[in-house]
């Protein structure tokens, strides 16, 4: 069996690259500020990245985290339904209210920006935990409560 093991730990480095060596990808890059870059043509366009010395060369490293690594944060889910405008909000996997997005607000062309900052906002504010679970009917938000008691 230990001849079939695998090592995974190059393999995050490998799928989340945090820092290039600067000469290999100048040609790649445009400024954006004094020392911040972007990648010109790829899907990491949007991700900034720093221009940092070392000894033994310039390298540019990642300003951003993967979205992995923001999901790590938080017990909270949140998936979008475009086409009905809703939002599905999950705790620990378990789907707890829908909402649609007229209801709280959020404009349409916005919806896909929703899963990146609500599962963190939620994990960080209580007021707005107890402002989502008041929208359950009575006996949900009980039964809520009683499987999740740390959401009170």
């Amino acid at each position: 069996m230990s001849k079939f093991s695998i090592d995974y730990s190059g393999l995050e480095n490998k799928i989340y690259k945090k820092a290039y060596r600067l000469s290999d990808v100048k040609d790649q890059l445009e400024t954006v500020a004094f020392d911040l870059v972007k990648f010109k043509d790829s899907d990491k366009s949007a991700d900034l990245w720093q221009i940092q010395s070392a000894d033994d060369g310039d390298y540019i490293v990642a300003v951003y985290q993967s979205d992995d690594e923001e999901k790590v944060a938080s017990n909270w889910d949140v998936i979008v339904t475009k086409t009905a405008g809703e939002l599905q909000i999950s705790y620990k996997g378990d789907p707890i209210v829908r909402l649609a997005s007229k209801k709280l607000g959020i404009p349409q062309h916005e919806l896909n920006q929703v899963p990146k900052y609500l599962p963190i906002k939620l994990a960080e504010n209580k007021k707005l935990v107890k402002a989502l679970l008041n929208e359950l009917p009575a006996s949900a938000k009980k039964e809520v409560l009683n499987k999740y008691p740390e959401l009170v």
